[in-house]
């Protein structure tokens, strides 16, 4: 989360979903893993988003197809422009008019001795419209998000 609240200068809202994961996955799998099982409803609900929110100006998201979907560097996967990439965290994020936001996939030991990864999400409001879009779409997100981690891996905890 360090970092992704570093490279926004701060935050405005901080929410995080762990899932415990397989022993010697990476951040790079994880991230892959949880971004493949994104159900076709997600997609929808962004496709209305995006026909709502790009006469402003805003970003839209990047469908990918399953098979094409790359960590790397520069690559955009639905809304998340990846940033950074290691073993321990994929960053990724956009910076909007109104808002930037931050996506990080990263995977660390739990205390009792096994691998979970943690998605989090880090917003910071440039102007009060963003304020206002986040508390507009922020149920959706609550809704969402755990479900996207969960895709593939035992149940999530926030």
């Amino acid at each position: 989360m360090a970092s992704a609240v570093a490279s926004l200068g701060g935050y405005d809202h901080v929410d995080a979903v762990a899932v415990d994961i397989p022993e010697g996955t990476s951040a790079p799998e994880f991230a892959h893993q949880v971004l493949a099982a994104t159900p076709e409803w997600v997609h929808r609900l962004l496709d209305i988003r995006d026909k709502i929110t790009a006469p402003f100006g805003l970003h839209t998201q990047t469908r990918v197809a399953v098979p094409d979907i790359r960590i790397e560097p520069g690559r955009k996967l639905g809304p998340i422009l990846v940033r950074t990439v290691s073993e321990e965290e994929v960053l990724g994020g956009e910076d909007d008019k109104h808002l930037g936001f931050r996506a990080s996939f990263a995977v660390r030991p739990t205390p009792t001795g096994g691998l979970e990864g943690v998605f989090t999400t880090v917003i910071r409001y440039h102007n009060q419209a963003g304020h206002l879009y986040f508390k507009a779409i922020q149920p959706l997100h609550n809704l969402i998000i755990p479900r996207l981690v969960a895709g593939g891996f035992t149940s999530p905890s926030r």
